[in-house]
C-alpha cells in the first residue's frame, strides 16, 4: 500500500477532528491532567494560544488527520524562555 504522509500547521478549522483524537486521552487515561473533555470552542482557543509562539503540527495520512504534536510553555518563569513542553496524540484505530 502506498501512502501519503504530509505534515502541515493546524488552524482553529482542524479543532473538531483533534479533539476527536484527544477525547478518548482524555477519557481512559490519565496522561492529559485534564478530567472533562474540552469543547471544540476551547480548543479553537488552545490551538490559536499556541500558534502564537509555538508549532502545532497535524500529520495526514491521504487526507486524513491521523495525528498531531505541538510545544506550547514549560513554567512562565523567563528563566524557562527556551524550555518547552512538547505532547503528540495518535488516532486510536
Amino acid at each position: 500500500m502506498n501512502s501519503k504522509i504530509n505534515i502541515r500547521v493546524a488552524s482553529e478549522e482542524d479543532a473538531e477532528e483533534l479533539l476527536e483524537i484527544y477525547a478518548p486521552y482524555v477519557k481512559n487515561t490519565a496522561i492529559t491532567f485534564e478530567y472533562e473533555v474540552p469543547t471544540v470552542e476551547e480548543f479553537k482557543k488552545r490551538i490559536n494560544s499556541i500558534l502564537i509562539r509555538y508549532p502545532y503540527l497535524i500529520a495526514e495520512n491521504d487526507g486524513e488527520i491521523v495525528g498531531y504534536a505541538y510545544a506550547n510553555m514549560f513554567h512562565e518563569r523567563k528563566a524557562y524562555d527556551w524550555a518547552v513542553e512538547t505532547s503528540i496524540y495518535v488516532k486510536k484505530k
